[in-house]
């Protein structure tokens, strides 16, 4: 994807190192950036990285758009994770976001966030994909690592996978922990490095962690990934292998990973 040096992008940014990743790209390729943090804490980090920033809560659609249409910007990236608990915590909405939640069926953050991109393309503006713009991230097939899982640990990942897509299709979570063909844990709100430490100890460790995507994953909001704070927790709970579905499961700081899961002697594998 070619983007015009001369036009300024909108980054919705969310929790998490993506948003600060891109933006630090971005400026490295000479790209202008303007920021809107979900929180102040995000507008902070950007803050050096970006031509402006603003720091604008998820109930505030509407003065989203009014940043974004006062500086003229036409091209939009969301990055970053929206917290689920974000979604159904009592705030003051502004009309926009209104309009959003009343025209929902359910509140998951997927639908959330597809509303309020389709609100976004309404207003005229382009909202890319993540995958495009970072292709970089996504690991094709095969191991990352030094290590390499055994014969036994990949029969665990062939075992996951098709589970790991089900429920991912299923809107539930997007990571399981395997040990000898049994499912040990599925992820749900509390997020990947909560259930990645749920799934450690209660398999004693030596288990298979596997992380996916959705088959209709959307990457223009929402990506799948790891980094080095996951890696640790696989380590602290003694995991024998890391699987991700190939090309379409980011990883963010790969060196730093790579080394830390060397160190300790887990396999990252990309399948």
């Amino acid at each position: 994807m070619t983007l015009d040096s001369d036009e300024k992008i909108g980054l919705v940014a969310g929790a998490g190192d993506i948003p600060l990743y891109y933006a630090r790209k971005a400026r490295a390729q000479g790209l202008q950036l303007v920021s809107i943090g979900f929180t102040d804490e995000i507008s902070d980090r950007l803050r050096p990285h970006v031509e402006k920033t603003y720091s604008i809560g998820l109930s505030k659609v509407g003065k989203m758009i009014k940043a974004f249409q006062e500086e003229k910007i036409r091209d939009v990236l969301i990055m970053g994770k929206v917290e689920k608990e974000m979604i159904f915590k009592p705030q003051m909405f502004d009309l926009e976001t209104l309009k959003v939640l009343m025209s929902l069926r359910t509140h998951q953050d997927k639908t959330v966030l597809i509303r309020v991109i389709d609100e976004l393309k309404k207003r005229g503006f382009n909202v890319l994909d993540q995958r495009e713009c970072m292709k970089e991230l996504y690991p094709a097939k095969g191991v990352l690592t030094r290590a390499a899982p055994s014969s036994k640990e990949m029969e665990d990942v062939e075992f996951g996978i098709p589970i790991a897509k089900y429920m991912a299709d299923q809107e539930i979570g997007q990571t399981i922990v395997v040990k000898n063909k049994s499912v040990i844990a599925v992820e749900g709100v509390e997020g990947t490095d909560r259930a990645l430490q749920r799934g450690c100890e209660l398999s004693q460790g030596k288990c298979t962690a596997i992380k996916v995507s959705r088959t209709d994953q959307d990457y223009r909001f929402d990506s799948p990934g790891i980094g080095p704070q996951t890696i640790q927790k696989l380590i602290d709970g003694k995991a024998s292998v890391l699987a991700l579905e190939a090309e379409r499961v980011m990883v963010i700081n790969r060196e730093t990973v790579v080394d830390m899961a060397d160190r300790a002697g887990l396999a990252v594998v990309c399948v």
